[in-house]
């Protein structure tokens, strides 16, 4: 059998923080619960608090490790929703999607995306990928 931490140092990632390595494998949800994500989260959804959670507790991929971030998305037929995090610099990566249109970009639409959210971002929506811009 060949070891979680070995086919991530293959893939060339550091393993995520001991506090968050048990999320892998799980919904989206259980990184928006997280004591580190949670306020943080609340606060950046704002108005749009209800749709977001609502979001979260659909369907969608389990949580993955990739280059330094944890991310997954979920949705519902009225909304869906990406998140990251990144815990080295305690950075967070909203979008919310409602009835098929972008509603809420955190970081802000304009502003250069991380990079490493790139690929995660295709299984979200593989049209974003030209729509934003990208940074380091």
């Amino acid at each position: 059998m060949i070891r979680r931490d070995f086919l991530l140092a293959m893939a060339g990632t550091a393993l995520p923080p001991e506090e968050f390595s048990g999320l892998i494998g799980q919904p989206v949800l259980a990184l928006a619960v997280h004591p580190a994500v949670f306020p943080r989260l609340r606060v950046m959804s704002a108005g749009r608090q209800r749709v977001v959670s609502d979001g979260l507790r659909g369907r969608g991929p389990a949580l993955a490790w990739h280059r330094g971030w944890l991310h997954g998305w979920a949705g519902t037929a009225e909304a869906r929703v990406f998140l990251a995090y990144e815990p080295s610099a305690e950075q967070l990566a909203l979008m919310l999607w409602e009835d098929g249109r972008p509603s809420l970009f955190i970081p802000p639409r304009w502003a250069p995306w991380p990079e490493a959210l790139r690929l995660p971002l295709r299984g979200f929506n593989p049209e974003l990928e030209a729509q934003l811009r990208w940074g380091a």
